[in-house]
């Protein structure tokens, strides 16, 4: 059969002129047939296949994919081969022209239902063009047709994990004998059986891949990763350090090191391999903060100073010396001193102002707090977040036309942004203006269904009404799928419940709400009067008067609810 590299073989004296015709009509535009007509006749049917060819090549080299599509295709017609068939399909990919290359390779399979690459290469078109199970069923096909081949195991395989079908790898490489699996299978298998939750089988699978192949690097880290997610990070550890004995120096390697061995609470060892790994800032930067993610400031300090050191350090290393200020000594002040430090260009100056803000506003220092931020939104226009600590600290500020403005100079940047909605939402509530802040709350609802926050207040407000309860019940289970351990939540739930006279569902929930916060005093309020409702009086007195001592709006409200309530004590005690 015909193979165009035997072709040119043949005919290497006429290459020369081919070419040359090729460059002469590179420029001229293509149209149904690209072999001009007044040179078509000229050349013998061999002699036309080569010069297809030629010209395609040519193209490829241009860019001009089409061009050289149509004329592989012209060539494919005249003498089809699977060699030219792939190349055509290429040649249709890179034109973009994706119904193109895949008829082409469906072709080429009924063509040559024996070549295994015509089913791998379709499969491999369908997988581009998002055609998972198409490429399944080609390779599936293929495997029927020849069982005994066993690279198509492997196709499979990794196919099916990346459909994320699971099971299926399992059974189809369960069907290759023992002794021809080969390391990459025991590999597949033993991913697949990790995320099906079988870790153990997924080790004993990720085992056999490195026994085979002892420098298998990804199945080593496969069986690392299983041994972190269980806790058992000295296993873990023991691999990453087996790892860097057969040669791998990836610094994220000897970073995962550093993590487990602070997890084993070992920073000693953890600092040993900072020593011994990269000399580079950012490496050695990177170390820092996983020493400040643990807790182990005096040696993220030592690292510290070892970059300074060196001299010529980046000032990012002030960023981290606030963050163990703030964190480990306590010291917000030195954490500010620190933060003075980071210029304006550098990459971490955005997290340095934010974290100034952050210290700013927990000091209670609004007026600098405000300063930063306005000075945030000059240098970071695109950041949304400074203008939201604007709003926040205005709020808190009780500015609360000042707050609206910057709100709705951020919906005109950010349209159907919910983190401005709300904020005006809340604004509108502190207000008094409370239809319009659920008409809001609605609003962000309909452009995001998981706004916890959203929901919460729209399904509270309900039950406050006293309306509409089965929907705010649905809205505040929602929220709470989100966000579990809310006592805000919670107590919302709790109120609904109450409303609907489910006394004894009320009771247990505003018992769990109390748990997660235990100084607020609406939710003690709502304690007591549920507690009240059951009948628990001395419960009911202990809501009231924890009440009472968090600063209710209405005092007086709370002080008539506990007198009512020690007459009742003391009429039952009487009685």
């Amino acid at each position: 059969m015909f193979h165009p590299k035997q072709q040119l073989s043949v005919m290497m004296k006429k290459i020369i002129f081919f070419l040359a015709l090729s460059f002469l009509s590179a420029g001229c535009a293509v149209k149904h047939d690209p072999v001009p007509a007044s040179v078509e006749w000229e050349l013998e049917s061999e002699a036309r296949l080569t010069y297809y060819f030629l010209r395609a090549q040519d193209s490829l080299v241009r860019e001009r994919y089409s061009e050289a599509a149509l004329l592989l295709n012209s060539a494919l017609e005249r003498s089809p081969s699977p060699f030219l068939y792939v190349e055509t399909a290429k040649a249709f990919w890179q034109a973009r022209n994706a119904e193109m290359s895949i008829s082409t390779m469906e072709k080429a399979v009924s063509e040559f239902p024996d070549d295994s690459l015509m089913y791998v290469f379709l499969a491999d078109l369908y997988i581009s063009a998002d055609m998972k199970e198409k490429a399944v069923d080609t390779l599936e096909e293929y495997r029927a047709r020849f069982p005994d081949d066993i690279n198509v195991y492997h196709d499979l395989a990794s196919f099916y994990i990346e459909l994320r079908e699971y099971p299926k790898v399992l059974d189809i490489l369960s069907d290759v004998p023992d002794d021809k699996r080969t390391p990459q299978m025991f590999y597949y298998m033993g991913q697949a059986s990790s995320a099906m939750g079988e870790q153990q089988n997924a080790l004993s699978f990720l085992g056999r891949a490195v026994e085979k192949r002892p420098d298998f690097f990804q199945a080593w880290a496969e069986m690392a990763f299983i041994y972190e997610q269980d806790r058992d990070y000295l296993q873990a550890g023991q691999i990453y350090e087996k790892l860097l004995s057969l040669g791998e120096t990836n610094p994220e390697l000897v970073l995962r090191l550093i993590e487990l061995n602070l997890k084993l609470n070992n920073p000693d060892k953890a600092l040993d391999f900072v020593i011994r790994g990269p000399v580079d800032y950012q490496f050695r930067l990177d170390a820092v903060y996983q020493f400040i993610q643990n807790k182990f400031y005096n040696h993220a300090v030592e690292i510290i100073e070892e970059v300074m050191d060196r001299g010529a350090y980046p000032p990012t290393v002030y960023f981290y010396m606030a963050l163990i200020a703030y964190e480990g000594w306590n010291d917000p002040d030195t954490a500010r001193d620190f933060l003075e430090n980071v210029p304006v260009e550098d990459y971490y100056y955005l997290q340095s102002l934010s974290f100034n803000i952050q210290i700013c506003f927990e000091q209670d220092e609004y007026s600098k707090a405000l300063e930063l931020t306005r000075q945030g939104q000059s240098i970071y226009p695109e950041e949304k977040r400074f203008a939201l600590f604007e709003v926040i600290i205005l709020e808190i500020l009780e500015d609360y036309p000042g707050a609206m403005e910057v709100i709705d100079y951020g919906l005109q940047l950010w349209p159907e942004d919910t983190d401005f909605l709300f904020r005006k939402g809340v604004i509108l509530d502190r207000k008094d203006r409370n239809e319009e802040s659920l008409q809001v709350m609605e609003e962000i609802i309909s452009i995001d269904q998981d706004h916890h926050e959203a929901l919460n207040y729209v399904g509270y407000t309900l039950a406050e009404k006293n309306k509409n309860l089965e929907r705010a019940l649905v809205l505040i289970q929602r929220a709470l799928s989100l966000d579990p351990g809310n006592g805000y939540y919670i107590d919302s739930l709790a109120w609904v419940y109450y409303q609907q006279k489910k006394m004894d569902k009320a009771w247990k929930e505003i018992q769990r709400a109390v748990g997660f916060v235990n100084n607020d005093p609406i939710i003690w309020d709502h304690y007591g009067d549920i507690a009240l409702n059951v009948n628990l009086l001395e419960e009911a007195l202990r809501g009231y008067r924890n009440s009472l001592k968090n600063d209710p709006e209405d005092p007086d409200k709370i002080l008539e609810k506990i007198r009512d309530v020690e007459k009742k004590i003391q009429e039952k005690s009487g009685s």
